[in-house]
């Protein structure tokens, strides 16, 4: 059973390690529901995750990157206020 350091640390079980597929570096997230502390691993964001956000726009001289940073931007914002 892990037990916490003097420092507040805790040693997360290599099988719950293996299972949610956390490594060194990753972020994780703490939430407290009642009288439990929940974990979770924060997903990375990939750029890859953002196909699609142009769709149904018309295309304009200069116009398509100022309207995708602002797209990737609003996306990105959103989802740090529901991650926490």
């Amino acid at each position: 059973m892990p037990t916490i350091t003097t420092k507040g640390q805790v040693t997360i079980p290599k099988p719950f390690r293996e299972k949610l597929h956390i490594k060194e570096g990753d972020n994780l997230i703490f939430e407290i529901r009642s009288n439990m502390l929940i974990l979770k691993k924060k997903e990375r964001k990939s750029i890859l995750n953002l196909g699609g956000i142009a769709r149904g726009r018309k295309i304009g001289v200069g116009s398509e990157r100022e309207f995708t940073k602002k797209a990737v931007s609003k996306r990105i914002a959103k989802e740090e206020l529901k991650d926490g």
